[in-house]
């Protein structure tokens, strides 16, 4: 069984690299081949919305540093994603990963009905772990309310990608101490179980 593990905390060695370790850590325990990118060290487009995609669904046709990884993903049979925080939404790296799923999904108008539809190169089933670092303790002292919309919308990723079965992890209280995550054993014990479960053994 193949694991990847996607970074995108454009910090070294911080919280959300020390959580999908712990992940890939527990993968590894099972049996699984993992492997860990970190986006900070990719050159990285965002979506041009050129819809060049479309003429051959799944295949972005840029060529930079994320076109191979969009195509490993769907090679493996579990996918790890771990983004910290910032401005109560996921990191510039992770979005612009997300934004270039685009090129694997196609929505139209079934032309009988009028119902919309919608179509998926990429292919489903796998198992998917989303670890979120956040500064702020939970419930938030100030503005948790803007937060709300980010659990929302972090649920588009597992129905896009059709994943058979998927979990979010969060670390809340970080603040901007690196070593959070590495320093609070209970949460590192769950990053491993929930990187075991995605192996399913």
């Amino acid at each position: 069984m193949k694991v990847i593990g996607i970074n995108a905390s454009p910090r070294k060695k911080a919280n959300t690299q020390t959580l999908i370790e712990a992940a890939l850590g527990g993968a590894a325990e099972k049996g699984a081949e993992t492997r860990l990118v970190h986006l900070r060290e990719l050159k990285i487009n965002g979506c041009k919305g050129c819809e060049g995609c479309k003429k051959q669904l799944g295949k972005c046709v840029q060529t930079d540093d994320l076109t191979p990884l969009l195509q490993e993903m769907t090679t493996c049979d579990a996918i790890v994603l771990g983004t910290p925080v910032y401005c109560y939404h996921v990191s510039a790296q992770f979005k612009m990963l997300v934004d270039r799923l685009y090129s694997f999904f196609e929505s139209g108008e079934n032309p009988e009905t009028g119902e919309p539809t919608f179509k998926s190169a990429f292919p489903g089933g796998k198992n998917l772990l989303l670890l979120i670092s956040r500064g702020d303790p939970e419930p938030s002292p100030m503005y948790g309310k803007f937060y709300k919309h980010l659990d929302e919308w972090l649920n588009i990723i597992p129905f896009a990608l059709g994943a058979a079965q998927f979990e979010f992890l969060h670390q809340y209280g970080a603040h901007l101490e690196r070593k959070s995550a590495a320093n609070d054993a209970e949460v590192l014990q769950k990053a491993r179980l929930a990187g075991a479960k995605l192996v399913g053994k």
